[in-house]
């Protein structure tokens, strides 16, 4: 369906109307640059480490908001507080529609997570359009873990100079007796690097001399962090002109935004007075410390605000505005009933002048027009204009930017509306609810939409970081993030407009996303589905091969799948596969001419693109222990209490032990038997060879069948192989199928490894089993390794130190040349053997049935928080679609929350509470 835009196009001296682009589906379409929208539904914001962190994601068309048609496949990774990945999930996306989850494990240490995920495809736009969100993950059990830090004090000790001082205690770091550790201070201003010695005392002492007063400092110490914040009430107040600058002799409106030391806006009231102490207004902020006002500027006179802080001592702190200039240019922009008023205000500009409307990067409509005594105004139809935030571009006659103005467009008539009705308001625990969605204003929806529910304790179910609504039309628009962006579409929100305009003119000051260019040197290719993508070279050339090469692909799953290909006229080649779940695939690749099937001894390159390089935030994490954090971990604490009384441990295996034999070493080999010990067994390259067979598949095949009284290799059903050092009782690092290894019982023992000297990351080991002997110079056993603490902590960075096991093992991969774990060099002529990522398997929502709501005492409580997640759900053709779902025994207000989008690209929301008695 075309939706045109009406407009009265007056043709006169004063203005012209141009219409650059129609408002239709041809418009707002899939464009070869186009960049995605990504958006994950999480049930909350705080975890506890015993729940699984379920996501449903959604991939759209940046302007649009229609599915994808470009990619098939989504990244998803879930990150520490130290900034390294703890999960990897390869998620399948059909339709633009995709689902997955992470488990996060015992040991994994509280602190804000970093939930981020991207396609191939939007790497090509940069960091704008790689999804983000912040979680909360807390252990529900009292820690164990001591503080980093003792007895932190910050003096002044001069004019302008401050002295830091603190104790960093021993039994909180791994080199606990060493002489001197490195401590690394960043602050709010700055940042430095210092090394401590020990004390008489067996202590790390250190005094720190600045020459500013932070409000915060973060100390770190062999990874670990600790932050402390030096000034809890400190408040930051910026002021954005509406056009960038204040304009003598016109009325300027000013946004304005406090912010807290925890990074979220904060409550102010204050006056804004000139350098003569004349009062000129005084102004009152929302409760996330934002608003605006207007003044009339004088470019003689310098202004400034005095606030008085609503939330700590009654303090009067000066912030200077923006200095005023005698000439410049205004656009000014606001709603006046149904329409959407712009207005331009200039002592400079002259002839006509241009004011250009877009929307997520594409131009609508120019308004072209000569100022009259320094001004030009328009009206436009409100209703003719897209949802979303409009950009406002004032233009000279030459069509020069002159200054920008964003303007939100609520058209709540283009939202899906969701209506929820449950047959009770009040359940008894154990007793089934039912639920029945009516989605209702999609006169032009065609075919089903698509919905997801979920029913959660609604302690645990208030979050702050919006909804499906907020994001699509406000959050993934503008740079950084907006706090609680659902603020804005609540409407019990009686000033919602005035406090969206007042976000549109600090937080989207200049910090639009569109219109989206490319911006990486390195095209990245969109993924439809799993593919295996590279190129061949002839031996000698510097170029690529010709066209018509012939490739063969075997891959190694439940069962053998072959595929076959050519190259094309850049020596390029690409194969399709089958969806397949489970770990990294072995996989094939092998060359022939074409034609006759024989084998040419040409050189493979794969195409495997790194992944992002990881932005975190690491401000200062400063908050209370608020309700829903103290919920979290309290029920948390209840189900590992019924869990322990349950639940039975389970046996051990006593392990054999290994001789070692005496070996030359070359330097990097000292330097790696220097950190973590020599050797207690070597298996040469050669060795490896000559025990291959025809039906070896890889250098664990070879290990298990020919040095099993040295090393243990664990099979998994799905195919995945573990290998251990046969030494004490391993136990330590454990595999899981579909997230691969995992930590295990910290009082067991461990075997990790280092591939020419560089320890693998989690998501690497899958690709040690399959590696060719052809290309390994040797493979050396560690028994109890030297700072094995540490590289336990390096490979699984989300536990705790005190629950990393103190003893374990290294198999040490040395290959010929250092080529690594994905060399592109061939083990043998025209051959190449490696694996590649498949999905994540997805694991389904448990979701008990009962047949009395009165649990026995055989039967285990059930103590979930999350009662119900049921990421895909269409509607029949009416618009209605059911749910139904049993309650657990905890008792309280539940919240049950349905996303809806529909094929055309709108949106929708409800919620809807009911209880669950104590009865």
């Amino acid at each position: 369906m075309v939706r045109s835009l009406l407009f009265e196009i007056k043709m006169s001296r004063k203005f012209i109307i141009l219409l650059l682009l129609s408002i239709s589906t041809s418009v707002f379409s899939q464009d070869r640059w186009s960049p995605e929208k990504i958006y994950l539904q999480l049930a909350s914001e705080v975890f506890a480490t015993d729940q699984t962190i379920w996501f449903k994601a959604i991939v759209t068309d940046a302007i649009s908001h229609r599915f994808t048609e470009i990619s098939g496949v989504l990244h998803v990774e879930l990150i520490g507080p130290d900034g390294k990945i703890v999960s990897r999930k390869l998620v399948k996306l059909s339709k633009g529609v995709g689902r997955g989850s992470f488990e996060p494990e015992k040991g994994l240490p509280e602190g804000r997570y970093l939930v981020q995920a991207y396609t191939q495809w939007n790497r090509n736009f940069g960091d704008d359009f790689i999804y983000k969100r912040y979680v909360d993950i807390v252990a529900p059990w009292p820690s164990n873990n001591p503080k980093l830090l003792d007895s932190l004090k910050l003096e002044k000790v001069g004019d302008g100079r401050f002295l830091l001082s603190a104790k960093v205690r021993s039994d909180a770091i791994e080199s606990t007796g060493a002489k001197q550790v490195q401590v690394a201070i960043e602050r709010d201003k700055g940042s430095d690097t210092l090394l401590i010695k020990r004390n008489g005392h067996g202590a790390y002492a250190f005094e720190y001399e600045m020459l500013e007063d932070p409000s915060w400092v973060t100390v770190t110490v062999e990874g670990l962090s600790e932050t402390v914040v030096l000034d809890q009430n400190e408040v930051d107040l910026q002021f954005f002109p509406e056009s960038g600058t204040l304009i003598e002799g016109y009325s300027n409106k000013i946004a304005y935004k406090a912010i807290g030391i925890d990074g979220k806006g904060s409550r102010v009231q204050g006056t804004v007075f000139d350098d003569r102490g004349k009062h000129i207004i005084d102004f009152v902020s929302n409760r996330l410390g934002m608003g605006y006002f207007s003044i009339y500027a004088e470019s003689s006179r310098t202004y400034h605000a005095e606030i008085r802080s609503t939330n700590g001592p009654k303090t009067i702190v000066k912030f200077p505005l923006p200095k005023s200039a005698s000439n410049g240019s205004i656009i000014s922009v606001q709603r006046t009933g149904k329409n959407i008023w712009a207005g331009v205000y200039s002592n400079v500009l002259s002839g006509n002048v241009y004011i250009k409307v877009s929307c997520r990067g594409q131009d609508l409509i120019m308004i072209e027009g000569p100022l009259r005594d320094g001004y030009l105004s328009k009206s436009l139809l409100s209703e003719a204009l897209p949802e979303g935030i409009l950009v406002f571009t004032l233009m000279d006659q030459n069509k020069n930017t002159v200054a920008e103005r964003l303007f939100f467009n609520e058209k709540t008539e283009d939202h899906l509306k969701v209506d929820l009705a449950t047959d009770r308001e009040t359940y008894a625990r154990r007793q089934p609810t039912q639920l029945d969605i009516l989605i209702t204003g999609q006169d032009s929806v065609q075919g089903p939409v698509e919905l997801s529910v979920l029913a959660i304790n609604s302690v645990q179910g208030q979050h702050t970081f919006g909804n499906i609504k907020s994001y699509f039309l406000l959050s993934s628009e503008l740079r950084g993030t907006i706090e609680d962006p659902d603020y804005y579409f609540n409407s019990q929100n009686t000033g919602r407009a005035q406090d969206l305009d007042a976000l549109m003119l600090s937080q989207g000051w200049r910090r639009y996303k569109y219109p989206a260019k490319r911006i990486e040197k390195t095209l990245y290719w969109p993924q439809s589905r799993l593919e295996v993508r590279g190129s061949v070279q002839a031996p000698g050339r510097s170029k690529l091969s010709k066209e018509g090469v012939g490739l063969t692909l075997s891959s190694f799953s439940k069962s053998p799948v072959f595929y076959s290909g050519t190259t094309d006229s850049l020596g390029n080649f690409r194969f399709m596969m089958e969806d397949t779940y489970g770990p990294p695939m072995r996989v094939l690749l092998t060359v022939d001419d074409g034609k006759k099937g024989n084998k040419l001894d040409y050189r493979i390159n794969l195409n495997n693109p790194k992944p992002p390089k990881v932005t975190y935030d690491r401000r200062p994490a400063f908050r209370q222990l608020d309700t829903l954090i103290r919920s979290v971990a309290v029920a948390g604490m209840e189900r590992v209490r019924t869990e322990a009384i349950l639940d039975s441990l389970y046996g051990v295996t006593q392990l054999d032990e290994v001789i070692v034999t005496d070996n030359l070493l070359s330097p990097e080999r000292k330097k790696l038997y220097d950190k973590y010990g020599e050797p207690d067994g070597i298996v040469n390259g050669d060795d490896l060879r000559a025990k291959e067979k025809k039906w070896s598949y890889g250098l664990y095949s070879i290990l298990l069948f020919n040095y099993g009284d040295q090393v243990f290799i664990e099979k998994y059903s799905d195919g995945f192989m573990l290998a251990h050092v046969r030494a004490g009782q391993y136990g330590a690092v454990r595999y899981q199928s579909g997230r691969g290894i995992v930590p295990g019982n910290p009082k067991k023992e461990g075997t990790l490894l280092i591939v020419d000297g560089k320890p693998l990351d989690k998501h690497q080991y899958g690709q040690v089993s399959n590696m060719s002997p052809e290309i390994i110079e040797r493979v050396e056993l560690i028994q109890y390794a030297s700072s094995f603490r540490s590289l336990y902590q390096s490979v699984f960075p989300e536990v705790s130190p005190m629950n990393t096991p103190s003893l374990g093992h290294i198999i040490s991969v040395v290959t010929k040349g250092g080529l690594g774990i994905n060399t592109s060099i061939r083990p043998t002529p025209g051959t190449f053997n490696t694996s590649v990522e498949v999905f994540s398997p997805v694991m389904e929502f448990y979701t008990p049935k009962y047949d009395s709501p009165i649990p026995t005492k055989e039967q285990k409580p059930d103590l979930r928080a999350l009662i119900h997640w049921q990421p895909h759900l269409s509607t029949d053709k009416s618009g209605s679609a059911s749910a139904r779902f049993y309650n657990g025994d905890v008792p309280g207000d539940y919240i049950i929350v349905v996303e809806a989008i529909s094929r055309d690209g709108r949106v929708g929301y409800g919620k809807k509470h009911y209880v669950v008695s104590e009865k």
